[in-house]
């Protein structure tokens, strides 16, 4: 007997067929919200483990029969299986998404089908560093083509990988060491990447290779189970389907993923496909018709499910519910049986033509891929993507350029807007409306706030600033300079801004919403002549109280590293004035009683009491909750369509936890957002100015619009 010849055998294997069946349909369940799904997206962990499972035991019989391992024909057959409804499938969304996507997202959209066509899609979606499960305004209709990129390097490794190892004597304890050491060192880098990177661990082969690693063990682990006591196999077979039912039954994304707990879907699949098709296993229920009729269409619908439910509400023109999500579904099946019966099932049994020819269907292939990247980057590399969003003008008024006067706004006639309404409770501490005398060491000319803001209606304004093209580029340059801190930092970079010798020093502190207030503060210190100072870090609250990060999915302990080490700089600075702001939604307690604007509140006030000098705090600026940028380039006819109704762009955002916090520290208190949301609903265009630039950040150009409100305001806290 050959080495792995009792470790598996060719027969088909209708449990796995029903298994396949089982982890598509909780994907397709989780990615479109019905049935309470939370933990389908284990239904990804499955399907690797499965894959390894079939091409590693593949490959080992191949060696056993010829003593080799033929890498052009495993290719070829690789080609024929998955390339032809992949690529269809591809071009099908592309010309669909370049019709139904917004003008602005149609270059990023195209970019993304070009590399999902690459498999290399996992690799840009990480580089984007995007949290896969957050939500997002307008997801890619590509980004499911992250984990078959993931598997289709692997194809491209393992072949030699198991051919290298499998060579001399003793073959089936080699690669039993060579398989137990690439799923050791694979968890490890999962482990350690899913607490530093998440978005690596999450979309890496390096650090998925573990699970299809697993499949690879579980065929010796056939070995073992086919001499192991009936009854023993089959219990352990029902404790692993277990296994998988659990993850899908009460694992949800606010897990680290993947991280420790996908052991838990990733071990019970691989002793599933182990213990086998035993009588009294679960590969009878596997086995079952309707199962392996899903799983027989899983590639073609795991394929074509995502497009559809991304892109079929745009058809639709409605908000998804759970009747149209439900009905997609459905529609994604059709559409699947449909592509697996026209595509699939005729070219996996091409004739003897393209089966006697590897190097031709490999060729074939190749050329297939890079027409439909040409056909994706073709309109980006051309720049048509770009010259379909329009007004592109850029006027020289976005510059940070301050020639020690203050340049009067732009005013865009239009009709007036609708009064915003009163605030619930007025500013104990102080208000922002009335103009002081300055606060400057020196007195300047200094003309107060435009009384009356004009928000644009009708099309995007020929002078628009930003251009629409840059609108999402047009954030504060401390991420550029490098002062903006990431995750992982926990000592406040050295950022020195304005008049590094001026005699009034502002520090500028919070995460990435007290960012976006740095154009305003530079604009004003190059006015004053004062020294600027930054302590910013993304995600991270200024805050007593423990938090959690979304992306990292656990404690952000740098966060609170970042925020004493901020306090000990500020306290040997002495600066004249801190400015403090955080984003009230993007404030995470770690237990679940702090959830609340009291005692988030009083955690704000008890970190701004640790502060020397004078403090204030800005009230957080209201929230987009859509992307504007885009909104605006598929409205720009009539850009009011993006206007943000003042209940959604206020949630949140009413300056409770400042008061409370001001109150608490006695720290003054800032608030513009009457100057932001300037009626009901928010514009988004105001003066000429597109005011965000994503979904919660205002541009630059915005931002620096309002230093003269925010220079009033300052006055007002200083008493001057």
């Amino acid at each position: 007997m050959t080495p792995f010849a009792g470790t598996s055998r060719d027969a088909f294997r209708p449990d796995i067929e029903g298994l396949r069946g089982v982890a598509v349909l909780v994907v397709v369940l989780f990615h479109a919200g019905l049935l309470g799904m939370v933990g389908g997206f284990v239904g990804v962990d499955v399907f690797f483990v499965i894959s390894g499972f079939l091409i590693t035991g593949l490959l080992l019989r191949e060696h056993d029969r010829t003593g080799r391992i033929a890498l052009l024909p495993f290719y070829a057959r690789r080609a024929r299986r998955l390339l032809p409804a992949a690529l269809v499938v591809l071009v099908v969304t592309l010309i669909a998404s370049q019709n139904l996507v917004a003008p602005l997202d149609r270059a990023e959209v195209g970019l993304d089908g070009a590399a999902a066509a690459l498999s290399i899609g996992n690799v840009r979606f990480a580089l984007a560093a995007g949290d896969y499960f957050a939500t997002v305004a307008a997801p890619s209709p590509f980004l499911h083509f992250w984990s078959l990129a993931v598997e289709e390097q692997f194809y491209l490794v393992w072949p030699a990988f198991i051919l290298l190892v499998a060579r001399g004597a003793h073959a089936q304890r080699r690669v039993l060491v060579a398989l137990g050491a690439v799923v050791v060192a694979s968890f490890a880098a999962n482990l350690i990447l899913t607490d530093a990177a998440a978005n690596w661990a999450f979309y890496s082969l390096p650090t998925r290779a573990w699970e299809l690693g697993l499949g690879g063990l579980a065929v010796a682990g056939m070995r073992v189970a086919n001499t192991a006591p009936r009854g023993l196999a089959s219990l352990a077979g029902w404790l692993g389907l277990a296994a998988v039912v659990i993850a899908v039954a009460t694992f949800d994304p606010s897990l680290a993923w993947p991280g420790a707990a996908a052991l838990v879907p990733s071990l019970g699949t691989a002793v599933v496909l182990a213990a086998g098709c035993r009588r009294l296993g679960p590969g009878r229920l596997l086995s079952v018709t309707p199962l392996r009729l899903l799983g027989r269409i899983s590639y073609s619908l795991y394929l074509v499910h995502w497009p559809i439910l991304v892109l079929g509400p745009l058809v639709l023109g409605i908000a998804p519910d759970d009747l149209s999500r439900a009905g997609l579904v459905a529609l994604s099946m059709a559409a699947a049986a449909v592509c697996w019966a026209a595509i699939e099932t005729p070219f996996r049994g091409a004739g003897p033509r393209l089966a006697l020819r590897p190097g031709r269907t490999v060729s074939v292939g190749l050329a297939s891929i890079m027409a439909v990247v040409v056909l994706a980057a073709g309109p980006t590399i051309s720049g048509d993507a770009v010259h379909a969003v329009a007004p592109t003008v850029d006027p020289a008024g976005t510059t940070d350029v301050v020639d020690g006067v203050w340049p009067d706004d732009p005013v865009v006639a239009s009709s007036s807007p609708s009064p915003i309404p009163a605030p619930s409770q007025p500013d104990p501490v102080q208000s922002a409306s009335a103009v002081p005398s300055s606060p400057s060491a020196q007195p300047s000319a200094r003309p107060a706030p435009l009384p009356v803001d004009i928000a644009a209606v009708g099309g995007l304004p020929a002078d628009v600033q930003p251009a629409l093209a840059r609108a999402r580029q047009d954030e504060e340059r401390l991420r550029a300079d490098g002062c903006l801190a990431f995750e992982s930092v926990t000592e406040p970079p050295s950022c020195i801004y304005g008049n590094g010798d001026g005699a009034f020093t502002v520090a500028l502190v919070g995460d990435s919403h007290a960012a976006q207030w740095f154009p305003a503060v530079e604009r004003l210190a190059k006015h004053e002549g004062w020294r600027v100072v930054t302590f910013v870090k993304v995600a991270c609250p200024f805050i007593d109280m423990r938090v959690r990060n979304i992306a990292l999915k656990r404690e952000y302990r740098e966060c609170a590293a970042f925020n004493d080490a901020t306090i000990g700089r500020l306290r040997a600075i002495k600066p004249d004035l801190i400015l403090v702001s955080m984003s009230r939604i993007a404030i995470h307690p770690l237990i679940a009683a702090d959830d609340t604007v009291a005692a988030q509140g009083a955690a704000v006030g008890r970190m701004l009491e640790r502060l020397p000098g004078r403090v204030a705090i800005i009230v957080d600026t209201p929230y987009a909750q859509r992307d504007i940028p885009a909104c605006l380039s598929a409205n720009s006819d009539h850009v009011e369509a993006c206007a943000i109704p003042y209940d959604i762009a206020h949630v949140d955002h009413l300056g409770g936890l400042e008061s409370v916090a001001a109150k608490a520290s006695g720290a003054g208190r800032i608030d513009l957002t009457q100057r932001i949301c300037i009626a009901d609903p928010c514009p988004v265009v105001v003066n000429s100015r597109i005011v965000f630039r994503d979904v919660g950040h205002l541009t630059a150009t915005f931002s620096r619009s309002l230093a003269p409100a925010l220079d009033a305001a300052i006055a007002k806290i200083l008493g001057r």
